[in-house]
C-alpha cells in the first residue's frame, strides 16, 4: 500500500488534536460562486502597474468591499514615482493577537491584454490576465474575511488587510507601508497564488536581483583593419562563457543572462556592448558571493585593450521562514489534511514577494496562501482552480482563528 504524507495526516489528526470544521467547509463550499463572480469583477477591471485609470477603479471597488466587511478604511498615496493608492483597512476585535493579510493589486499586463484573453471558465478552470496573480489572493482575503464575519469570529486584537500597488515592479512605492504594517502586528498571512498540481507552500522566497555589464572595446573597420579593434562582441561572448557557472540551480542562486545589445553599423568592428543577467539569490552572502565572483571576471578581460565594468543591483530580497513562519506553515499543512489535500512544502520558489519586505519587520510571516493555478504572467494562460476555493477559503479562515490565538 502506497503511504502518503496526506494519508499520515489523517490518521494523525485526531492524536493531534485536529479536527475538520464541517459548517465551515460547507460555508466555504457555498461561497465558491460569490467568490467566482467577485474575481470575474475583479479580472475584467484592467490594472496594470502603472496603470493610473485601472489602479483608480480597481481601489475604489475593493474600497468599497472592506467597509462592507466592517473595516475601517484610508488610503496610503505610493511613495516615489509609483502610481496610485495602497489601501489600508482595519477591523478591530475584541481581544488577541494581530494580523496582516496582504495581496497585491497591480499585474503584469497592460492595458489590451483583457480583449485578447477575457475572463472565462472552461472544466475546472477560470482563465484571465491577472487571475492567480493576484486577484485570486484578493478575493480569498475578502470572503475569508466574510466567512469569519458570519461565523461571529472577534477573538483577535485588529486584522490589517493592505492591497498595494506595485508587487509586480519591486513595490518601490509600498515597502516602507509594508514594514511598517508588519511592525504593528504578530503575524503576516500573504496571498501570493501557489502552483496548483501539486499545491506548494514555501519557506522562502528568493531576492531578485540584476547584475548589468558594461564593455568597453575599440572600433575600427570590420573589412579594411579589423585588427586595430578591439571587438567589444568577442569580449561580451566570452564574458558570457566564463558565467554561466554561477548559475547553481533550482532552490539555490539563479543566474541567467537575459539581454545583450551591441553594434549599429554592419561594416564597424563595435566599440560597446551591454549586458544584463537576472540574479535571483536565497540569501545576501550569496549576493555578496556573486558581486564578488563577477568582479574577479572582469578584471581579467579576454582581448587585449578591452574593460568591463560590472554593476550589481539588489533589488528585492530574499524571504525566509523564521522558526514561527515555519511552525505557522505546519500549521497550514494539517489545516488542509482536514479538507483532504495535501500542501507540499518546498524549502524555496525562484520568484520574490512582498513577503520579505514584512519579515524584516520580524513578524511571523507565511507566503503562498492565495489561489493555485499556473500560467503566472502570461496573457493567453493564466488560470486557477475552482475546485480549490473552498479548501483555500477554509485554509484562510483557519489561519486567521489559530494566528489569533497563538
Amino acid at each position: 500500500m502506497r503511504i502518503t504524507l496526506l494519508s499520515v495526516l489523517l490518521a494523525l489528526l485526531p492524536a493531534i488534536g485536529f479536527a475538520q470544521d464541517a459548517a465551515l467547509l460547507k460555508a466555504a463550499q457555498s461561497e465558491q460562486p460569490a467568490l467566482l463572480s467577485t474575481l470575474e469583477g475583479l479580472v475584467n477591471i484592467e490594472s496594470g502597474t502603472g496603470d493610473k485609470r485601472g489602479m483608480s477603479d480597481i481601489t475604489r471597488v475593493l474600497e468599497t468591499e472592506l467597509k462592507n466587511l466592517g473595516a475601517t478604511v484610508t488610503r496610503q498615496k505610493a511613495a516615489g514615482k509609483a502610481v496610485g493608492d495602497n489601501l489600508v483597512g482595519r477591523i478591530r476585535g475584541k481581544g488577541g493577537k494581530d494580523l496582516l493579510l496582504m495581496a497585491h493589486m497591480d499585474t503584469v499586463y497592460a492595458r489590451g491584454a483583457l480583449a485578447k484573453a477575457p475572463f472565462r471558465i472552461d472544466g475546472n478552470r477560470a482563465y484571465g490576465p491577472g487571475i492567480a496573480d493576484d486577484k485570486g489572493g484578493i478575493a480569498v482575503i475578502l470572503h475569508g474575511l466574510k466567512l469569519l464575519k458570519a461565523r461571529g469570529f472577534t477573538s483577535f486584537g485588529s486584522i490589517t488587510v493592505l492591497f498595494n500597488v506595485d508587487e509586480e515592479a519591486g513595490s518601490a512605492g509600498s515597502r516602507e507601508l509594508i514594514k511598517q504594517l508588519a511592525g504593528e502586528v504578530d503575524t503576516v498571512l500573504s496571498f501570493e497564488p501557489s502552483t496548483g498540481e501539486p499545491e506548494l507552500i514555501p519557506e522562502a522566497t528568493s531576492g531578485i536581483g540584476a547584475a548589468y555589464v558594461n564593455i568597453k572595446g575599440k572600433a575600427s573597420h570590420a573589412g579594411m583593419a579589423p585588427e586595430l579593434g578591439v571587438n567589444a562582441i568577442v569580449e561580451a561572448s566570452n564574458f558570457i562563457s566564463r558565467s554561466v557557472q554561477l548559475d547553481e540551480g533550482p532552490g539555490r542562486t539563479r543566474f541567467n543572462w537575459t539581454v545583450a545589445q551591441a553594434g549599429d553599423r554592419p561594416n564597424v568592428i563595435p566599440e560597446s556592448a551591454t549586458l544584463r543577467a537576472d540574479v535571483r539569490y536565497p540569501d545576501e552572502a550569496a549576493f555578496e558571493k556573486i558581486q564578488a565572483e563577477l568582479n574577479q571576471l572582469a578584471s581579467t578581460p579576454h582581448l587585449k585593450g578591452a574593460e568591463i565594468d560590472v554593476e550589481l543591483s539588489e533589488g528585492r530580497p530574499a524571504f525566509n521562514a523564521t522558526e514561527g513562519g515555519k511552525a505557522l506553515i505546519r500549521q497550514a499543512v494539517a489545516i488542509y489534511a482536514e479538507t483532504g489535500h495535501e500542501l507540499q512544502v518546498i524549502p524555496r520558489i525562484g520568484g520574490g514577494t512582498d513577503a520579505a519586505y514584512a519579515a524584516q519587520a520580524g513578524a511571523a510571516v507565511v507566503e503562498g496562501l492565495g489561489l493555485p493555478g499556473f500560467g503566472f504572467h502570461t496573457n493567453f494562460a493564466e488560470y486557477v482552480f475552482i475546485d480549490a476555493i473552498p479548501r483555500r477559503l477554509y485554509l484562510a479562515v483557519k489561519m486567521i482563528e489559530h494566528a489569533a490565538a497563538r
